[in-house]
């Protein structure tokens, strides 16, 4: 089983991801590109924060290995060095196994390219095992606090410290300098017909050549009496190339248990590389934050569907502006009798801000990132959904439908596909209609999520939704001057 410094258990029955559409109308990958300029691992760490999970434990797992991260910078930096190089390595034997099934396949293999074969295969698999046992040797040298980072020095040192881990490393590098000059031994069985049944690659020092004037110099003539020896005489080459096919045949068969071996440890270390891009960009994003003077905390998870969040900042404003001093914190609060939030005021009074601002704090805390505010108590969903009302240009384009058509189109999947659990921000919906229509069909769909236990967030400048509801059915809140909300 692979092991990951991201993923608890395995990613099934989880949480539905998010979608591209929501990290724009959130603007988290405009912000992420002012943090991160990499488009590549931007683009790795918005996959991971999209792979929404509401799994407390994954979360807080994540948050332990990021403050290992923070407390020990150049751990990081040296992992991801040793990494790169992990994975070059990892191309590498790939490369060397498809060039042995390309020449294998189209019998064009011979002793010599085989014997290259075999040499590349024993040298990448006696790498693996060292860089195993660097994976462990730094780990070893930090106070690790996380139970991410200790589990993969643990199993680290498991291989390492195994008593066949030497051997193998001293079986690789012999074959590694294996030379064509030397001699090949092999070992036939042959059936009662005198036909080869079976073949091996042998080693020199279990062969008992029964004809003097054939044993190779140096052989001791003494032999353990522990070892197996197999009566041997040497024959000279046959001209139909029978000794070649079956020189090749033996030296593909243990290069190719060297590559099983070799996928196997590529297979179960081969995540940490890419996962540690996330951490990367975590702890640039968390350097960004505390290089703008805001504060940064990990939020606390609650239980009772509650949220209460002081002194929020949204994330966009932040990355965007060089003055930080224009950006105005908002509270924000929802308590578990409340199902929804209805924010009104004017236009460029800061709305979508705090409805931004909002969801971009949700999403970073369940992917295990600390969140710009003074304090953070949030609940866990296990669905985020959008919708915001589009300007005109951006609409039209593609559509066969007016805006509130396509509106209601949106809205009708979201009750589709939703469910119990789940949190909507709304945008300006149903803004291009008749206010006194686009809130009553409002507000039957927002009672009708408060009904399945979907919380909402709606922004918007239809007042009429003020007097609909009961009193502390709902929060309500209002823009004020300087883009506060109260």
């Amino acid at each position: 089983m692979a092991i990951s410094i991201l993923y608890l258990n395995e990613r099934k029955n989880y949480v539905k991801p998010i979608s591209d559409r929501i990290l724009y109308h959130l603007s988290l990958d405009r912000s992420f590109s002012h943090i991160c300029a990499d488009i590549k691992k931007r683009e790795y760490f918005l996959s991971v924060v999209s792979d929404l999970t509401n799994d407390q434990n994954e979360i807080l797992y994540r948050q332990a290995i990021i403050k290992d991260f923070e407390n020990n910078p150049t751990l990081l930096e040296q992992l991801i060095s040793l990494s790169t190089r992990f994975e070059e390595l990892r191309i590498t034997q790939k490369t060397a196994g498809r060039d042995e099934y390309r020449l294998n396949a189209t019998g064009t293999a011979s002793s010599a390219t085989a014997k290259n074969i075999l040499q590349a295969q024993a040298l990448c698999l006696k790498r693996a095992l060292l860089f195993i046992k660097a994976y462990g040797e730094l780990l070893e040298k930090y106070e690790l606090k996380s139970d991410g980072l200790k589990s993969l020095y643990s199993s680290c040192k498991e291989m390492y410290e195994c008593p066949d881990y030497a051997k193998l490393i001293t079986f690789c590098s012999k074959y590694e300098n294996f030379s064509a000059s030397r001699y090949w031994d092999f070992k036939f069985a042959l059936n009662d017909e005198g036909r080869i049944e079976a073949y091996e690659l042998i080693d020199h020092r279990y062969i008992h050549v029964t004809d003097p004037e054939l044993k190779k110099k140096g052989f001791s003539l003494f032999k353990k009496a522990e070892e197996v020896t197999y009566p041997c005489q040497r024959l000279a080459p046959a001209k139909d190339g029978l000794y070649e096919r079956l020189a090749v045949f033996a030296l593909s068969d243990l290069s190719g248990a060297f590559a099983k071996i070799s996928e196997q440890i590529f297979e179960k270390y081969g995540l940490i590389g890419r996962e540690l891009i996330f951490y990367d960009v975590s702890l640039k994003y968390i350097q960004a934050l505390s290089g703008k003077e805001v504060p940064v905390r990990y939020p606390i998870f609650t239980e009772d569907q509650s949220i209460k969040v002081r002194n929020l900042y949204d994330l966009y404003l932040l990355m965007s502006k060089p003055n930080t001093s224009s950006v105005i914190p908002n509270d924000f609060m929802l308590g578990k009798a409340n199902g929804g939030l209805l924010v009104f005021g004017n236009n460029g009074s800061g709305k979508t801000v705090y409805l931004r601002s909002i969801g971009t704090m949700q999403i970073l805390a369940q992917a295990g990132l600390p969140i710009p505010c003074e304090s953070a108590e949030i609940t866990l969903f296990s669905q985020l959904a959008t919708q915001f009302s589009e300007a005109e240009k951006e609409f039209c384009e593609g559509n066969d439908a007016g805006r509130f058509e396509q509106e209601v189109r949106e809205l009708a999947a979201m009750v589709d596909t939703l469910k119990e659990g789940s949190l909507v921000f709304l945008n300006e919906t149903f803004q291009s209609t008749a206010y006194a229509e686009g809130a009553e069909g409002l507000y039957h769909l927002l009672k009708h999520f408060s009904a399945f236990n979907i919380r909402w967030i709606l922004v918007s400048h239809l007042r009429q939704l003020e007097e609909m509801f009961e009193n502390n059915e709902v929060t309500i809140l209002h823009t004020a001057e300087g883009y506060k909300i109260v």
